[in-house]
This record gives C-alpha cells, structure tokens and sequence, in this order.
C-alpha cells in the first residue's frame, strides 16, 4: 500500500512539472468582439481594432512561439530554459517568435503588435525572425529600451544574422539570448563604452574605450603622413606642355556606374531604427526596435 502511495504521488509530481515547464505549444487563443483578449492596461479604440483582431493571443508564459517551425522540440526546450533563465535573472520579459506568413505591413509591425497585444511585462524584448519579409526584428520595451542603443543592437543582430543564413536557427536564437544578458548585466551604456563587438556564441568580445590621448597620436600620425606624401608628390611634378601628357589613351576606361556590383553585401539590408513612445494609457513604456533583410 506504501508503495502504491509513493507510485501515485510520483505521477502527480510529474503531471505538475510539465504543467508548469510550457514551452512552446504555438497555441493560439481565439479574440472576439466580446473578449479581445489584451492586457488590462490597453484601451481598445476604433482605430487599434484591426491590428489586435490580427494578431496571435497566446499563452505569455510560453515565451518561445515557433510559427514558423524553424526549430526542432529539443531545440525549442533547452531553448526555452535559456529564455526562463534570462527573464528571472533580469526581471525582464524574453520572447523569441519566427512566422512564415506575416499579415502586418512589416516585421517591425508584427513585433510591436505581439509585445503590445499579449501579456507580457512592461520591460522586455523580443526578437522576431519573419521568414516571409526576410527580416530580423529586435524590438525592446520598458528599461530595455535604454539599455539597447543601436550600438548595442547592431552587432547583435549582425551575429544572428550570419547564423539564419547558414539555417541555423537555434544557434541564432541561443546567441541572442546569450547577448542581452550581458548586456543586461553590464547596465546601462556608458559615454566611455566604445565599439561593442559580440562572438560567434553572442558573448561580448571586445569594448575598447579609445581616450582622447589615442586620438590625438593617431590624428598626429596621419597629419605626418599626408605631409610626407604632399611633399614627396610634389618633388615629381613635371611641366606638361599639351593634353597628351595628362592622358594615356591605352589606359583610359569608362566605367557605367549602374552596372557596378556592390559585391557579397548586397544580401544584407540593416533596417533603420524605429524608436518611439507607446502609449497604452497615456503612461506607457518606450519601444525602439531595428532589424536586418536576409
């Protein structure tokens, strides 16, 4: 009988974990005229009608919302935990989203939608991978407003960026969230932080502070350069008599501007960055956000 109890409470145990351990279900609730499933600090007006009608209520715990099918369940689960980490360590929302069809006008769009129309805290960001406009969208709310600049986000997204091209998709997902958390545990950006650059795995790998005594060798240095030079071009100065001595026919070529290739940065776009203060009830949080074309 003993044993039986132990057997049964183990099942309850089990059955309460994976209650509270969601991630990633993809599930999406129903709104209506009745019930527009918002935040209760949305007013819901005339004029946002459309935009919460269009877009996806889900469960805000789930945090890692797969539409697009891009990662495999044991992705999304280690994935999930790395998200969970983020949000308590931080006290800051993370929610990670990929779609294959984006019925917003742009990505950027989507990304305020989902933040503004689901559950989730005041501060937090979320990174969305559009498969449909080819995009890659940061968008950060609250404190994560301040604390990501476009210096910060940046080369941020140019890291996931170099990973969604080559399809990896979790790799992606993983660095971002390994960046903003150090970003987050560094604070706010400094006037002396510098030039960020962020590692394969999203850690940060460089912040070099340049002071103003390096800046004053390295503009000394080029004056002295371009001096020697002037001074050397101006020793081989000859008299030229004609217009023949200024060209040489044979290595005369007309270039047709419009046919030049800009080479192997041609596939990627950084997309301005969008930053602006939304409102919910005349007192809510500042949003900025930017995004790259793949």
């Amino acid at each position: 009988m003993k044993k039986i109890k132990i057997i049964i409470s183990l099942l309850v145990l089990c059955v309460f974990i994976n209650c509270n351990d969601v991630f990633a279900s993809t599930k999406v609730n129903t709104r209506s005229e009745g019930n527009y499933l918002v935040p209760s600090d949305v007013v819901v007006t005339e004029s946002i009608k459309k935009d919460i009608m269009s877009t996806p209520a889900i469960n805000a715990e789930e945090k890692i919302y797969d539409f697009a099918d891009l990662l495999t369940k044991d992705e999304e689960e280690k994935l999930y935990k790395h998200v969970k980490n983020f949000v308590n360590g931080a006290n800051m929302d993370h929610i990670i989203v990929t779609v294959s069809k984006n019925n917003k006008a742009s990505a950027s769009k989507y990304a305020k939608d989902f933040y503004d129309y689901n559950d989730f805290k005041t501060d937090g960001i979320l990174l969305l991978i559009d498969m449909d406009n080819r995009s890659i969208y940061m968008l950060t709310s609250g404190n994560a407003y301040n604390l990501f600049p476009d210096s910060r986000m940046k080369p941020i997204l140019e890291n996931v960026f170099s990973k969604i091209k080559e399809k990896k998709y979790y790799d992606a997902c993983k660095s971002f969230t390994t960046s903003i958390s150090q970003f987050v545990k560094i604070g706010t950006v400094s006037d002396d932080e510098g030039v960020v650059k962020v590692g394969e795995d999203g850690s940060i790998l460089v912040k070099k502070d340049l002071h103003l005594s390096e800046v004053f060798v390295f503009a000394l240095i080029g004056t002295l350069v371009i001096i020697g030079v002037l001074i050397l071009s101006s020793r081989m100065v000859r008299k030229a008599t004609s217009a023949k001595n200024f060209l040489n026919k044979e290595t005369m070529k007309i270039i047709n501007i419009s046919e030049m290739s800009l080479g192997s940065q041609t596939y990627k776009k950084l997309l301005a960055s969008d930053n602006n203060s939304f409102d919910k009830k005349n007192n809510g949080p500042n949003q900025g956000g930017t995004g790259i074309n793949f």
